[in-house]
């Protein structure tokens, strides 16, 4: 829940809404006085579970108020005024560190707290405050603290409760609950309920075995003792009675009294204190534990307690009941410590609990919250044609939706490479069909015919339409007859567009340049002319268009009139939006929090959060490796569209080419390593120079050396040669593999050309990697080729200018400069 949300509910509600503050107080010091007995001196009380829920709804003003309420109770039932400042010292703790906006975090924070702060203050306070022993202050200590963690627990579990119920989240403005704050504490409370229900009983069972076995012990005296006393005869010496009496009597810790019908006491011996001899009444037959009213606290009533059993004699004349006391003390001790065991094991199966919890909710939870925040953006991504990529989880649901997002995705990213591979084809041609058409007016016609998906228009000098083609009439609606010879181009095009582009054209000529002037003005200068236009169609309907204006010559080079060629680029646009949205999202929307999740994934496996099992750390190693290669895919679609679109900027200095490809050697090694290649280098022994960016020319050669480690046979050996002629350097990349397919070869630096080879889809790729080679290397004003011979390998090449080492200037023919390989 937001602060700026708190604050409206209350400004809203006023003093109506804060009248259930109250109800709170009054809730909290009432559960303080209820008690929960788990085991022996162990209760658990609940007052600060009304005050962490006050927390949540109403904030940290009146969770302190009703935290020290409930905590000024234990003054009452205690005693002692040190419990009640643990319990304030919790709530102030709790509300300093609690963050709305974070949702329930608070069980962690309560633990934090006992551990650091609670745990030493109790069992000091105790100790020192109430001369109770070390060992009992840290049960108390133990037990204050997992009492105040469940109560936390409870009161996080009520509040998920009250925000699933609609009409109560609506009404004290709650927010809607999230899967890792439900997983996060139904775990919490699964794990403790888990470990807390056999403690709990195999405590009842100790405390019950305990208690019978005394209880034994006394049973079997009485008897003894009665059997002996009728052995003595009748009427008994009292003399005789009291020494039997002492030696029946095992040790100290035991006390035995006869009564007479009357309640008198015939004899005793040992301590009794459970038997009030000023009433003349004999005891109810049978076993109980009788404890001091008059100390406190409860331990010590303990420790002056003691376990009764009273007799009923039978045969014995003037002896009618036989009271037998024995300590409570060794009970006590023991169930000390059987309870601090269990509660040790209490507070660890707690911190196991939180610990699994909060992984398990991190781990299943956060994969979640990515996947919604994807789907909240489906519809945005479905219309870019930007691919969701979801990462795997073990929840099936998510499982299925990811599935159903990658494959929508997927469908959608094809069908953009297909469009804009059509587009990349339509515009080849309309060059294609533009050349010829300067080249040889004869044939214009055909070509005209033959280019039903182009509006082409020719006019006279005077920009008269003279031609009108199919694909004219289909675009704009017009018939030939309605136009040709009668209207100027100026009826298709929007008048605001015409005169914007005549008043760039002014200021950019300084002459007036108007009307049809607009059109041609610049082909004739420049020969041709590409522009986006909008054409008007017949029925007023506006198209984006893509127009080549080109002057058609005579054979003396005379302009006797111009030829517009147009393209309807309504999907084009639509394309390149899609294509500029979709690498917004893969740059902004997936490699960030890729990063973060192979950054996980890699601190997992590295062991330092601890060993995983061998299936999930599988499962992990294969998380990771997937991560990591989706990673170099968006790289590669990043650097692809960058050198496409020409943003892609590259520093040129002189460089001296060997120290580059031992980088880059250096760089591959790991992955020849992994694939059992050998990279061998024959590089020349003089140093060579180019004009490189150093950057990239690591990047391509990186990208050789793993193509060709990729398809290199195990314990095969891969050769980087680099020699120089005269005036060019040669890098040359040599394997082992299977060579290229001849299907195959016209197509290699394609983008996301893939062989369909069988060990090209075993060893995987982007199909980026040699097109992304083939800009960086022309973009260098260097050449990149191969040459490959099927089932004996394939060779890379790269060639680039030679330069001088002294004058640093490019070396000629005439320079005769050699270098020969290196041994």
């Amino acid at each position: 829940m937001t602060i700026g949300a708190k604050q409206g509910v209350i400004s809203k509600a006023g003093i109506g809404y804060m009248m259930l503050v109250p109800l709170f107080l009054i809730a909290a010091v009432g559960l303080n006085f209820t008690r929960l007995p788990l085991f022996f001196s162990v209760e658990f009380i609940f007052g600060s579970a009304a005050a962490v829920l006050t927390l949540l709804v109403f904030g940290r003003g009146a969770a302190i108020i009703v935290g020290s309420a409930a905590a000024a109770v234990t003054l009452a039932i205690w005693g002692h005024p040190y419990a009640l400042l643990v319990f304030i010292a919790e709530i102030i703790w709790l509300s300093w560190r609690w963050r709305p906006d974070k949702g329930l975090n608070l069980v962690q924070q309560d633990l934090l707290f006992w551990l650091v702060a609670g745990l030493p203050a109790v069992s000091l306070l105790y100790t020192y405050g109430l001369d109770v022993n070390w060992q009992t202050s840290v049960l108390i200590a133990l037990k204050q603290m997992t009492n105040g963690v469940f109560n936390v627990l409870l009161a996080s579990l009520l509040i998920l409760v009250l925000q699933s119920q609609q009409p109560t989240r609506r009404h004290l403005a709650l927010p809607l609950t999230s899967l890792r704050q439900w997983l996060f504490h139904i775990l919490t409370a699964l794990t403790l309920f888990a470990g807390f229900v056999p403690l709990l009983l195999d405590a009842r069972k100790l405390q019950a075995e305990y208690i019978h076995s005394v209880e034994q012990r006394l049973q079997f005296l009485a008897v003894n003792l009665q059997k002996q006393l009728q052995a003595l005869g009748q009427p008994p010496n009292e003399a005789d009675i009291a020494k039997l009496l002492l030696a029946v009597l095992p040790d100290d810790s035991y006390g035995v009294q006869l009564l007479y019908s009357g309640g008198s006491v015939v004899s005793r011996a040992g301590l009794i204190k459970s038997v009030d001899i000023s009433k003349a009444e004999i005891p109810e037959a049978g076993f109980s534990h009788w404890q001091p009213t008059a100390i406190s606290p409860l331990l010590q009533r303990w420790r002056q307690s003691r376990y009764v059993l009273v007799h009923h004699a039978t045969d014995l004349p003037g002896i009618n009941a036989i009271v037998l006391e024995h300590s409570a003390r060794e009970v006590m001790t023991k169930l000390e410590q059987d309870s601090a065991r269990q509660l040790l094991l209490l507070v660890s199966f707690l911190l196991l609990a939180t610990l699994i919890a909060n992984w398990l909710s991190k781990t299943i939870g956060g994969p979640l919250h990515r996947l919604a925040l994807v789907s909240e953006k489906l519809q945005f991504n479905i219309a870019s044609g930007a691919e969701s990529e979801i990462p795997e989880s073990i929840v099936a649901e998510y499982n299925t939706l990811g599935l159903n997002l990658r494959a929508m995705s997927r469908e959608l990213t094809s069908a953009f490479k297909i469009s804009k591979a059509n587009q990349s084809d339509l515009v080849r041609q309309v060059d294609e069909r533009t050349q010829q058409l300067q080249q040889a007016n004869g044939q214009l016609e055909a070509i005209l015919a033959a280019a039903s998906d182009f509006s082409i228009i020719a006019t006279n000098r005077d920009g008269q339409i003279s031609y009108f083609s199919r694909g004219a009439e289909k675009l704009l609606g017009y018939t030939a007859e309605e136009l040709v010879g009668k209207q100027t181009p100026a009826i298709l095009h929007v008048a605001e567009e015409v005169e914007q582009r005549s008043q760039q054209l002014t200021e950019l000529m300084q002459q007036p340049i108007a009307g049809f002037r607009a059109f041609v003005a610049v082909a004739e200068q420049q020969g041709s002319e590409t522009r986006q236009w909008h054409y008007v169609r017949k029925d007023g309907d506006r198209v984006p268009v893509s127009l080549t204006v080109t002057p058609i010559l005579e054979a003396s080079n005379d302009i006797s009139g111009y030829l517009g060629v147009a393209k309807d680029i309504s999907e084009r646009n639509r394309h390149e939006k899609l294509k500029n949205e979709f690498i917004s999202t893969v740059s902004h929307e997936l490699r960030t929090p890729l990063t973060s999740l192979y950054a996980a994934l890699r601190m997992i496996n590295s062991g330092k959060l601890g060993e995983l099992p061998l299936k999930m750390a599988n499962l992990m190693q294969l998380a990771e490796s997937n991560s990591q290669r989706l990673g170099r895919l968006i790289n590669d679609l990043l650097d692809i569209e960058k050198l496409t679109a020409g943003k892609f900027q590259l520093v040129l200095e002189l460089q001296p080419v060997q120290p580059l490809l031992m980088q880059a050697i250096n760089d591959i090694a790991g992955y020849a390593t992994q694939y059992k290649v050998t990279v061998v280098n024959d590089f020349a022994a003089d140093p060579v120079l180019a004009m490189l960016d150093a950057a990239r020319f690591v990047q391509v050669a990186t990208n050789l050396l793993s193509n060709a480690i990729k398809f290199s046979p195990a314990g095969a050996a891969v050769t980087v040669r680099l020699y120089a002629d005269t005036t060019t350097i040669h890098v040359e990349v040599i394997d082992r593999g299977d060579g290229i397919a001849d299907d195959f070869k016209q197509r290699i630096f394609e983008k996301f050309a893939q062989s369909d080879a069988a060990s090209t889809r075993r060893q995987g790729g982007t199909g980026l990697g040699l097109a992304i080679s083939k800009e960086l290397t022309e973009k260098m004003s260097g050449k990149i080729g191969f040459t490959s011979t099927t089932g004996k390998g394939t060779t890379f090449w790269l060639r680039f200018q030679r330069y001088d080492r002294q004058t640093g200037t490019e070396l000629s023919a005439a320079a005769n400069h050699s270098t020969s390989l290196g041994a």
